[in-house]
Order: C-alpha cells, then sequence, then structure tokens
C-alpha cells in the first residue's frame, strides 16, 4: 500500500471510528478465547458467548436509576472495525480508536487447563468507569460438580464486579433476596469503596453505602440500615434516594415526624426526582401521618401519590389501610382491590426501601416484604 493510499484509509478509518462512537458508544467490551485444541470441556466460543450475553443482559437488566452501561459481547466492531478488518489494518485502527476518543473497557474470559483442572482466567481493567479500576488478573476454577454454564457465568460475574461493581453489585442484592446471603455483593461493594476517593461530596460512595442500608434492611437490621442510609445521604443530600430510605426506617423506628419531615424535604427539591420519586415520597409522608394519626392528612397525601403514578400497588395498598383507619371499608377494598390489578406493573427501583417491604405505620409494626415487588432474577 502506498503512501498516499494509505492516507486515504487513515483518514476513511478516523471519520468511520468517530461514527462508531456516536452511533454505538460502548463502554466496554466484554471477550473471550478458548483454546482451539480443548478437550477438557464440550465448549466452544460461541456457547460461551451466549452465556455471556445472558449473564450481561441479567445484570444490566435490574430496575436501576443509575444508568446502565452498554456492553459489547464480541470483539470491538462497529463500521470503522468492519472496514479494517475487510482491508487487513485492524492494529492501525485499534491505535486509532483512543484519537477518536473510542477507548471502551476491555473485559477477556480465557479458557485454560492447569493442574488437571479447569479454569477461567479473568483479565483487564476499566480506568475510565464510574470508578476508575486499574488492570487485574483473576482465576475462577471449575468446583466439584459445577457445569461449564455455571463456571461461565461466576467469571463473567467476576468480570462484571470489576467492570461495573455497583450493578454487579445491585445484581447480586437481588438474586439473594431471599437467601440473603450477600456475601459476595459484599466483597465487591468493599473493593469498590475502598477505590473511591474520601471527597466530602461522593454520589459514587453514596449509592454503595444506601445498598448496603437495603442489604441490612433485608437481614432485618432496621437500625444498621439507618446507618447506613444516613451516611448516604450525608456523601449526597442531592440524591433523593438517600432521603426516602431514612423516613422509610425512621417509620419502621416509630419515628414519623422525622419520617415527615424528610419527605416535606423531598417533594420540594430541585431538581426535582422524577414523578416514581415523588410518588414515593408522597406515599411514605402518608405512612408517616398515619403512624401520628392524622388520617385525613395521610388520605391527602396518597391522592397525590396516586395522581402521579396511577401504576402501582403499593400505593394503593396503603391508601387502603388509610381508608379502613378512616372507617371507609368499601373504599378500602376497592382500593385494595386496584392493588392487586396492578401487582404485574412495574412498582419501583432497587435502591428504593419501599420496593422491598411495606411502609410499618403501627407502632412496633414488623418489618414485611412488600408482596408487590419486581420480579427478580432466578439463577447465579
Amino acid at each position: 500500500m502506498d503512501l498516499t493510499t494509505l492516507g486515504v484509509v487513515l483518514a476513511l478509518l478516523v471519520g468511520l471510528l468517530g461514527v462508531d462512537t456516536v452511533l454505538e458508544p460502548t463502554s466496554a467490551v466484554f471477550e473471550v478465547s478458548i483454546p482451539a485444541k480443548y478437550d477438557r470441556v464440550a465448549v466452544n466460543e460461541d456457547t460461551v458467548s451466549a452465556i455471556l450475553k445472558t449473564t450481561v443482559a441479567d445484570v444490566f437488566g435490574v430496575t436501576s436509576l443509575v444508568t446502565a452501561p452498554k456492553i459489547r459481547v464480541g470483539a470491538t466492531g462497529g463500521i470503522g472495525m468492519a472496514v479494517a478488518q475487510a482491508i487487513k489494518v485492524e492494529p492501525i485502527a485499534v491505535a486509532l480508536q483512543s484519537e477518536v476518543g473510542y477507548t471502551p473497557a476491555q473485559i477477556r474470559l480465557a479458557l485454560i487447563g492447569e493442574d488437571g483442572t479447569t479454569k477461567m482466567l479473568v483479565t483487564g481493567a476499566n480506568p475510565g468507569g464510574r470508578i476508575p479500576i486499574p488492570p487485574f488478573q483473576d482465576v475462577v476454577t471449575l468446583k466439584p460438580g459445577e457445569s461449564i454454564v455455571q463456571l461461565v457465568r461466576r467469571a463473567a460475574i467476576d468480570g462484571l464486579g470489576r467492570l461495573d461493581p455497583y450493578f454487579t453489585a445491585l445484581y447480586l442484592v437481588q438474586l439473594h433476596s431471599q437467601d440473603k446471603d450477600f456475601t459476595k455483593a459484599s466483597a465487591i461493594i468493599d473493593t469498590a469503596l475502598a477505590l473511591i476517593a474520601p471527597t466530602p461530596i461522593s454520589p459514587e460512595r453514596a449509592v454503595f453505602e444506601n445498598l448496603q442500608g437495603i442489604m441490612a434492611l433485608l437481614q432485618g437490621n432496621a437500625e444498621a440500615a439507618h446507618d447506613f442510609f444516613l451516611k448516604a445521604l450525608d456523601d449526597y443530600p442531592m440524591s433523593a434516594i438517600p432521603w426516602l430510605n431514612t423516613a422509610f426506617v425512621e417509620i419502621q423506628l416509630d419515628r414519623y415526624r422525622e419520617a415527615a419531615d424528610r419527605m416535606q424535604h423531598v417533594t420540594t427539591m430541585q431538581p426535582a426526582p422524577n414523578k416514581i420519586m415523588l410518588a414515593t415520597a408522597y406515599m411514605t409522608w402518608g405512612g408517616a401521618l398515619l403512624g401520628l394519626h392524622d388520617a385525613d392528612g395521610a388520605d391527602q397525601m396518597l391522592a397525590k401519590s396516586i395522581a402521579l403514578y396511577p401504576s402501582t400497588s403499593a400505593g394503593y395498598d396503603l391508601w387502603a389501610d388509610v381508608k379502613f383507619a378512616k372507617g371507609d371499608i368499601a373504599g378500602s377494598k376497592q382500593l385494595h382491590h386496584r392493588a392487586l390489578e396492578n401487582a404485574t406493573l412495574f412498582e419501583n427501583y432497587a435502591e428504593v426501601a419501599a420496593l422491598w417491604f411495606r411502609l410499618a405505620w403501627q407502632n412496633n409494626g414488623p418489618l414485611i416484604r412488600n408482596p408487590y415487588n419486581n420480579p427478580v432474577p432466578t439463577h447465579d
């Protein structure tokens, strides 16, 4: 290839790689490699890639207020790379990617055999992520009786825990919300927190502390949950989430006036939270007022909550309690029926305590799981 042609090719690649960053702004590339001759397990790269795609979809499919990154399973692609591969100048294209702002994190799974055992080597780095992750190398070993599918999923979770520790931990909390085994989620959170700079205001630190509060609630420890939510609130008071969750626990602890005051603050925040968060604030405020024996005030708050988000189940369920407290038995039954009708609809975000539990507006009320929860994952 002469210099003139090379110059034209480079100009074309720069333009097309720039188009890649706009049309397909990938945050990370997840690749897999398997030796050409590896007879310990019957698996190929297509099979492993399919498992990876399913795992990525599961992890980043959690209903979160945090924006999920875009993960591509397979080699770096896009229009520019396709052209580079066709004319056999792929190494040049890879070098040019950083020049046009296209530098996604690279995570690789490699199937290896060592000491008579099948293992997955997980390597990569994510220096430009929400939490900068330095280069790492982990080895995930096949357990006795474990299938290759389970091994690949465990290795993928390991890589995703490095790539995006928040979404991975959130997924694992949701996955283990029933058995309450948060060992892996806690380890991912602890590692991530150690990498976050100790700045006075830190939205990155706050989301993990909030998640620690959710885990404490799921384990039945309301006091510990309150402490975690207060930490998150102190680290990032601009977010409505720790305000909502702190108030939720204060109602659980029969501290209704404090909870009501916090919810009054949330409903006046600027910029305003989205309608589901605002609806949750009015619902929580109503629960606090019900605890204060102000059924009329609670009625008004629940009406505002439902007007903002009529697809809720928890809101209608609490409003039914309010009507019952006011002696309106027929109205209570009607609202409870509406709660059941909405049971298949989106309820709330995974970061919000009101998704997981009912508001305990009665003194010394137990911590009771919300029967209108979003569907949860069914496998690791």
